[in-house]
């Protein structure tokens, strides 16, 4: 893990609340100058601190549903597990891909408009991959909420720290020119207009414009910070969560607790085999397993399973892009 100061941690927590504001409104909060704060992002990129800015898109609004698929891999060497990676990561299909220990090899996310074409991407996959796949399970994903990495500032959950996408699957058509600036901003979120005029062949101010657009329609749900938790925080734990009698306010209760722990940075309601899936950040082993035993024992009566994963790498995280 990186030894990173207050001004580094409230920098980075800024970059995750939205990562297109200003350098100067950044600058500001901090107490430092525009310059300070562009010296130190390019040493947060240099040191791997920061893999990319992410644009967060409710892929449900333009046809898709998303999907998570657990992988357990055998009989395979570093350099094919290494190329199954990067097959997984070139897929138009696949929007995250990470590596893991425990009961999966390997995690990742795709996108589909329906079964048939979710089943068209898993068989090319599995086709030629088969020899190393020991199993695999498809967890269809309901909603998700990413929150605000508080635990960089020392704070609760502020009331602002939930952003949800999914749910109900819509079709917004959106013409050629709206397409090009979504995939250029889900390249990279802090993408300027000037820069993505230049794709795009619109003015930076029809730019700005259709991005604001875009905002306003939920398509793009938020600008965050896609970092190397190894380096960030220390230990990064996705956690499955088999849960049962479920009451509409359990549901609720079990959100708000959620949105209460600083160090539960994504919370995924899914369909099966599991229902629940928490991602979780922390500096030890230790710190994991006093956050898990505290919420096994404040949701004892409808949890009745845990799966912990131990996220090794991510290699992937793109919600959109143009084929």
């Amino acid at each position: 893990m990186e030894k990173l100061d207050k001004k580094d941690k409230l920098i980075l927590y800024e970059l995750d609340r939205n990562a297109r504001q200003p350098l100067s409104a950044i600058a500001k909060k901090a107490n430092l100058s525009r310059e300070s704060i562009l010296y130190r992002l390019k040493r947060y990129l240099s040191a791997g601190i920061i893999r990319n800015y992410l644009t967060v898109v409710d892929m449900p609004k333009l046809g898709y549903s998303y999907y998570k698929v657990y992988v357990k891999l055998h009989n395979i060497t570093e350099k094919e597990e290494k190329s199954f990676i990067q097959s997984l990561c070139k897929n138009y299909y696949i929007s995250w891909v990470a590596s893991c220990d425990g009961e999966y090899s390997l995690i990742f996310g795709a996108k589909a408009k329906d079964l048939l074409e979710l089943n068209s991407v898993l068989k090319e996959i599995s086709g030629k991959y088969w020899k190393f796949i020991l199993r695999q399970e498809v967890c269809p994903i309901i909603s998700a909420r990413h929150f605000y990495r508080d635990y960089l500032i020392g704070a609760k959950a502020t009331t602002e720290r939930k952003i949800i996408w999914g749910g109900k699957q819509e079709t917004v058509k959106l013409d050629e020119k709206n397409l090009l600036i979504l995939d250029a901003l889900c390249e990279n979120a802090r993408a300027s207009a000037v820069e993505i005029s230049r794709k795009v062949k619109l003015s930076p101010d029809s730019v700005l414009q259709r991005i604001k657009q875009l905002e306003k329609s939920g398509i793009i749900g938020h600008y965050m910070l896609w970092p190397d938790v190894a380096k960030l925080k220390g230990i990064y734990y996705k956690v499955l969560v088999s849960l049962h009698s479920v009451t509409e306010e359990k549901e609720k209760e079990l959100a708000a607790y959620c949105h209460a722990i600083p160090n539960i940075v994504y919370m995924v309601n899914t369909l099966e085999p599991w229902q629940l899936e928490m991602d979780i950040e922390v500096e030890s082993v230790e710190e994991f397993r006093k956050l898990i035993r505290e919420f096994m024992a404040r949701f004892a009566d409808i949890v009745s399973d845990y799966k912990p994963l131990s996220i090794y790498r991510e290699y992937k995280f793109r919600f959109f892009e143009r084929v």
